[in-house]
Formats: C-alpha cells, sequence, structure tokens
C-alpha cells in the first residue's frame, strides 16, 4: 500500500502551498524537480543538487531502460541506491521520449516500437513495460504512458492520442495494482489546445483512482496562450485534494504564472541546458557570463545568491571558465540555476502562505516580462 498522500495547507487565489508526504519524507509545494535523466546531471552531482535545495528530482525511463537496464536495478535495488540519492524521485514513462522520435517508431495500441539508439535493437515500450520498469527503478512517484503529440494538432488527431492515452491510462494502473509496490502513480491529461478535450480527458483520468494528475502535451510547440488557456482550465477541474503537475515546463516566470492557476509540480532541464550555454538567472534577470562586459568584474553572479559560485567566485572567473569552454563553468552555473529556482520555489511557497503571492508575481512580470 503506498503511503504517497497530498495535503493542502494553504490557497492564495487559485495557487496553492502543500506537502507531499512520501515514503521518504515530506516535499513542500510548490515544487521545481531538477531533471537527472540518466540518474544523473550532466555537470552536477546528486548531492550538489541536494545542496541547492533539491527535494525530489526526475529520472527518465526511456533512457534508463535503455542503458543500464532493468536488470541492473533490480539487482541493485533501485534508482535510490544506484545514484546515491536519499531522496524523492519521480520517474516519467518514456512518453516524450518516443513522441521525439517521429522517424525511428510506429505506436500501435500495444505499445510503441523503436530502435535502440544504443545498439540498434528492435525494443518496445507498452503501458506494462513502462510500469514494470518504473517498478525496478523504485521510484516514489510513476507516470502512466500517454501518447504525447503535437499541441497544434487538428482536433480529430488529437482526439485518437488523448483516447489511446485513457486506454494506455488504464492498462498503466492495472499493470501497477498487480504488484503492491508502494510507488504512487499520476495521470496525465491530454488533448492538445482543444478545450473540449481536456475536459473529456479531465473527466476520464480523475474516475481513476490515481494518486496526482500531471497536465501533459504542453511546451511542445503550442503558442504561451494556449498553454496558459489549458493550464488553466484543466488546473481547475482536477482534485483539490491530489497534485497538480505541470511537464516540461519552464521559465522562472513560467512556474510563478503556473502556481497562480493552480499547479504544485514541476520539472524542466531550462536551468541545467542554460547554464551549459552561459546564462545565469538572477534577481535581477538573466545574465550572459561569456558577454566580454564581465571579464573584469569581481561581483558575484547574483548578490543574492547563497551557492558556492556566489560565495566563492565572481563573474570574471566564471566568465573565464566559459569562455575556455572548461567544464566546471558549466559546473558552477548548473549549481547557481537549480539554486535559483529552488529559493524561487520557497518565495512562493511563503508568499501564498503569506496571502501575498500575487505581489511576488507582479516583481516576476516585471522582471522577466
Amino acid at each position: 500500500m503506498t503511503e504517497f498522500r497530498f495535503t493542502l495547507e494553504r490557497t492564495d487565489g487559485l495557487a496553492r502551498a502543500g506537502v507531499l508526504r512520501t515514503r521518504r519524507g515530506d516535499v513542500p509545494t510548490p515544487v521545481f524537480m531538477p531533471v537527472a535523466t540518466h540518474a544523473a546531471f550532466r555537470h552536477v552531482s546528486v548531492d550538489e543538487a541536494g545542496e541547492a535545495g533539491a527535494r525530489i528530482l526526475l529520472g527518465n525511463t526511456y533512457h534508463l531502460m535503455l542503458r543500464p537496464g532493468r536488470e541492473v536495478f533490480e539487482r541493485l535495488g533501485g534508482i535510490h541506491s544506484f545514484m546515491g540519492w536519499d531522496g524523492c524521485v519521480l520517474t516519467d514513462s518514456g512518453g516524450y521520449q518516443i513522441f521525439s522520435l517521429p522517424e525511428d517508431r510506429e505506436v500501435t495500441e500495444r505499445g510503441a516500437h523503436f530502435r535502440s539508439f544504443h545498439d540498434n535493437s528492435r525494443q518496445l515500450l507498452s503501458p506494462e513495460s513502462s510500469i514494470a520498469m518504473q517498478q525496478a527503478l523504485g521510484s516514489d512517484i510513476m507516470m502512466v504512458l500517454d501518447v504525447v503529440h503535437d499541441a497544434r494538432a487538428e482536433i480529430e488527431p488529437a482526439r485518437e492520442a488523448m483516447e489511446r492515452t485513457h486506454r494506455w491510462a488504464v492498462r498503466s494502473l492495472e499493470a501497477a495494482q498487480a504488484r503492491d509496490t508502494g510507488q504512487a502513480l499520476f495521470g496525465i491529461v491530454q488533448g492538445g489546445i482543444h478545450p473540449e478535450l481536456r475536459d473529456a480527458s479531465v473527466a476520464f483520468l480523475t474516475r481513476l483512482p490515481f494518486h496526482g494528475f500531471a497536465i501533459g502535451g504542453l511546451a511542445v510547440g503550442e503558442e504561451k496562450p494556449h498553454r496558459d488557456a489549458m493550464t488553466t482550465r484543466v488546473a481547475e477541474q482536477l482534485p483539490a485534494d491530489r497534485p497538480r503537475y505541470l511537464m516540461g515546463v519552464g521559465t522562472p516566470l513560467d512556474l510563478v504564472e503556473a502556481v497562480e492557476r493552480g499547479v504544485d509540480m514541476f520539472d524542466c532541464i531550462i536551468p541545467t541546458k542554460m547554464a551549459q550555454q552561459g546564462y545565469a538567472y538572477t534577481s535581477q534577470g538573466l545574465l550572459r557570463i561569456t558577454r566580454m562586459v564581465h571579464r573584469m568584474e569581481e561581483v558575484p553572479l547574483d548578490p543574492t545568491c547563497d551557492c558556492v559560485c556566489c560565495v566563492r567566485h565572481g563573474r570574471a572567473y566564471v566568465h573565464h571558465l566559459m569562455r575556455g569552454k572548461h567544464a566546471l563553468g558549466s559546473r558552477l552555473l548548473s549549481i547557481h540555476n537549480l539554486r535559483h529556482y529552488q529559493v524561487l520555489m520557497g518565495r512562493m511557497r511563503e508568499a501564498i502562505l503569506g496571502g501575498r503571492l500575487a505581489v511576488l508575481a507582479d516583481e516576476m512580470r516585471a522582471l522577466w516580462g
């Protein structure tokens, strides 16, 4: 029996402050989950992610299924011990990765057929095999396998993908219930940018005993007004007693505006990806450290930040590292950006608890809008 539950502590408009109560401890919400795709980050250790404030990480089922493989996690006791992480882990189902390989896969009712990019071996990712892999990983929260499609698709292709997502959600749930591992399972709302499809998806999935619900199929090509409208529409229909997770989003302003719409959980590669490109998120805005203006600057990336990069190094040093393509530069920027995101989530939580999220949101729009 799963120990997972969600406690709602305070609302401020549509925004919510709560707690994910898991078998590995409590996780305050709103929460941002750094993406450890291969049970690792490219330049940062899981300990450093934890020191930045992360309480829950995201692992990628598709990539971990291909390498090192299910049998490794079954033999070694799951993803937590494998990567030395004591906090929570959410694993995605692999649906987005299948969507990202349109030339190399075939989706049938049985599942997604594709070839491994490691050794060209034939693979099948089905609702059942995705759950089996996530159970081997031992994540605290699993996701159903869904059919991701271009959010801008016409209504009939979007309807077909949504209905298959529903059938796969039922199969994922049955597979999870067949073996009680104590893991939570979230359903994923699909439907593109079509309001009637989103309504139908919410109505179908909320009749099933999922522990939480994700809003999927956004940040995959649609314009921001469409994403905002669909986020608002779905969030307001989801059960108040279960967490709401907006998948694959986003920038600091994206997070604030989604929290305003009632979302609790987020993941995105942006903090570390932008770090690799030489960008730092700061309380003064986005800073491109490779610009020559920073060559002689002794001040930290962000004077308000307490990360190891800002405490120990000036902009000139990080500029030197990034201009010279030293791995340490990407490492320091990644640590900083992860810390910035965690501090932002904490600020939003405190603002909701104090009934003043609107003030913070207006400050963020003035900074990033």
